[in-house]
């Protein structure tokens, strides 16, 4: 039976999980609890647990924190996260400190009972491995690549090359970075397909696994060729893709002197295989080729604007290619992961909420739950749009069976009446007396059907098209502002830097 410390700041969620989770009809026993990190790195000493499931956020230490010095006194101890909905940037953070998996609050038993099988594989994996000269090469050289302190690096390739049947100390080393994709697709089978063709193909190597679905093989040449490599690893793709029906991934490094160069090595094919995000799964990317990413804000607020627009007036096409205007745009500048991450949650949170009377509420909480864990784990930015695509699809399905609803077609005339008039000066009576109803009755039938007032629309499409205008450097300020149907020049300004954040002058320069 395995032994797990459970810990969380939270008295009574620490208490439930302890007492009323049937810890041993999985055959798993609770060795104790801690309240804070620090405690439990006082009591993993202590109890030595096969399992840790931590809350992320806590007092004193957090579970990251904890979860970095709990891999430091015991590497093989596997480590799930508790989180809730709202913390992405914890559980992306997770991922790194080599977390076997997270849950989200409320816990579900049956998501439970699932990462804790996977969890007690991964434990007897341990348990069954012998200290072998095999098992310590893998285990000194995963250290090794890791480690950028060139005096540590020094003593594990002393470590390294007192083995037995050791990796030569000197000569040309080059490296591959490979990953499964996705890594459910991770097994026995795959990776015992991905060793053999490593033996027949690829002389005088040795393959490493980094963490679950990831590995490095290691190349000892003998010359300085870098294709070599690269034409078997292309060749290893099509192979894995073939026999298995899998995607594997890979970066290749470099060629270079010597173990001490293994780190530079690793993070050069690392970085090429993270290229994967902006050229796709499945591809075999040199060191050379891996693209630097960028570091800029992303704002999506214009791609919000359009899309509620176009998904109002049931314009899949235009909504379709608002999306994938924003995503190119992202691709090409080739913006940083994280911010593609944070922007794309903004985008479509944004839309859901918009849509909120059209979906429903408890829709919308369950979706925000599928955006955030289906956003942190894709592997491509072509993956993230797909999931953008497909939810807007599904509220303009939504949309299209509730426009069976006669009230709809009154809010698409009047909307339609607001984007052909709004130039001039408009009132809730004059659209009233264009649809035939009562100026009370069109103010409460727009706000429930659209979820805004018919000003908030009226000013939002005003600002847009006054923000399109803006980038002729021709046009002066009064005009834009009489030309989107406003007298008061000063009145614009101020209902313009509500909606922008900025002026229209700081607007416009940020434009040039």
């Amino acid at each position: 039976m395995y032994s797990i410390l459970l810990v969380d700041d939270e008295k009574m969620e620490l208490e439930m999980l302890a007492e009323y989770v049937r810890w041993g009809d999985m055959g798993i026993r609770v060795a104790g609890t801690a309240k804070n990190g620090r405690e439990a790195l006082q009591r993993m000493e202590e109890l030595r647990p096969d399992i840790i499931l931590t809350d992320v956020r806590m007092p004193i230490m957090d579970g990251l924190e904890f979860s970095r010095r709990a891999k430091q006194i015991n590497r093989n101890v596997q480590v799930v996260f508790l989180s809730g909905h709202d913390e992405f940037h914890y559980i992306k953070a997770a991922l790194s400190v080599e977390a076997i998996g997270y849950l989200l609050k409320p816990l579900d038993m049956g998501e439970l009972q699932l990462l804790m099988e996977k969890v007690k594989q991964k434990c007897e994996e341990f348990r069954i491995s012998s200290q072998t000269s095999e098992v310590l090469k893998e285990s000194y050289l995963r250290e090794l690549v890791q480690e950028n302190n060139p005096l540590v690096r020094s003593q594990w390739i002393e470590k390294l090359v007192l083995l037995p049947s050791s990796i030569p100390s000197i000569g040309l080393f080059q490296m591959i970075y490979l990953t499964i994709d996705p890594v459910s697709h991770y097994g026995v089978e795959l990776v015992t397909q991905i060793r053999n063709f490593a033996q027949a193909e690829i002389p005088r190597s040795f393959l490493c696994q980094m963490k679950e679905g990831t590995f490095v093989l290691l190349c000892h040449k003998q010359d300085t060729a870098p294709l070599e490599l690269y034409h078997a690893a292309e060749q290893l793709i099509r192979y894995i893709n073939d026999s298995h029906n899998a995607v594997i991934s890979i970066g290749v490094s470099d060629v270079r002197m010597g173990l001490d160069s293994l780190y530079e090595l690793y993070t050069g094919a690392k970085r090429a295989n993270e290229s994967k995000f902006y050229y796709g799964l499945g591809t075999c990317t040199r060191a050379d080729q891996a693209v630097e990413p960028v570091y800029k804000e992303v704002n999506p607020e214009q791609a919000i604007a359009s899309l509620c627009h176009a998904i109002s007036h049931l314009q899949e096409a235009a909504a379709s290619s608002v999306i994938q205007d924003f995503f190119n745009e992202l691709r090409t500048s080739k913006v940083d992961r994280d911010l593609v991450c944070s922007s794309s949650l903004r985008l479509i949170t944004a839309i859901e909420q918009h849509f909120t009377n059209i979906i429903g509420g408890d829709s919308v909480n369950a979706m925000y739950v599928d955006d955030w864990k289906g956003i942190a784990n894709y592997s491509t930015i072509n993956e993230i749009e797909n999931h953008i695509l497909g939810v807007c699809h599904a509220i303009l399905s939504l949309m299209k069976e509730k426009d069976k609803d006669k009230n709809l077609h009154i809010i698409h005339q009047i909307t339609s009446l607001i984007d052909n008039s709004f130039s001039r000066q408009l009132t809730i009576e004059d659209l009233a007396k264009q649809v035939y109803l009562s100026p009370n009755y069109v103010r409460t039938l727009f706000k429930e059907k659209t979820g805004e007032t018919i000003l908030e629309y009226l000013t939002r499409i005003r600002i847009h098209h006054a923000a399109e205008l803006l980038k002729d450097k021709s046009k002066k300020i009064h005009e834009i502002a009489t030309s989107v149907g406003y007298e008061n020049v000063s009145y614009f300004c101020s209902v313009f830097q509500k909606f922008k954040g900025t002026t229209p002058n700081e607007y416009r320069k940020k434009l040039l």
